[in-house]
């Protein structure tokens, strides 16, 4: 069981991916937004999550890279994680609705608050960091350990400046938002 999940969520992210921008491009909407930072580091971050996530799909298909022992009970949590994740970030695809663009979106935006919003500000970034937490813990690999930090922490200095830029588009009503609802969880 822990194996199809891992198979089918990383599955799942890419038909999910590439359903929705079929959609946007066929309804002509945007779909690549402006860079929150820097070039490389926002390529670090994409890059490194898609390697980890893939080395946990390698895993589940029989390719082993693990260089300690991962006991059944953390391949099941880390299962658990890995789909958990994926729930989040789906959850947060459908808040952002017409709104979910690769980095910061170039035309006019509402603050997204509703919905799985009411408890994060950032649910996809947080599905995002539990499907990669799933992938570094099944994977037991210190390659895969690296590229989930790496992407962690590209994926968490993007969320700070996409703070400053919805702190500058929307003010007050973000000020408000910012308050009572937690950057993650």
């Amino acid at each position: 069981m822990v194996r199809i999940i891992f198979v089918g969520v990383f599955l799942g992210f890419f038909a999910l991916n590439t359903l929705q921008e079929k959609s946007f491009k066929a309804r002509g909407l945007e779909t690549d937004g402006e860079r929150p930072v820097a070039k490389w580091l926002f390529v670090l971050g994409k890059f490194s999550t898609i390697l980890c996530w893939a080395a946990a799909f390698a895993q589940a298909l029989g390719l082993n890279l693990r260089l300690v022992a991962v006991p059944p009970g953390f391949e099941a949590a880390a299962a658990g994680l890995f789909l958990g994740g994926f729930v989040v970030l789906g959850l947060a695809y459908r808040g952002l609705g017409d709104a979910n663009t690769t980095g910061l979106p170039k035309a006019g935006t509402q603050l997204r608050t509703a919905g799985i919003y009411a408890y994060s500000r950032n649910p996809l970034y947080l599905g995002l960091y539990l499907m990669t937490v799933g992938a570094v813990i099944y994977c037991g690999c210190v390659v895969v350990l690296v590229l989930g930090i790496a992407a962690v922490t590209a994926h968490h200095r993007i969320v700070l400046e996409e703070e400053k830029f919805l702190l500058a588009r929307f003010g007050a009503a973000y000020e408000e938002y910012k308050g009572r609802v937690r950057r993650y969880f």
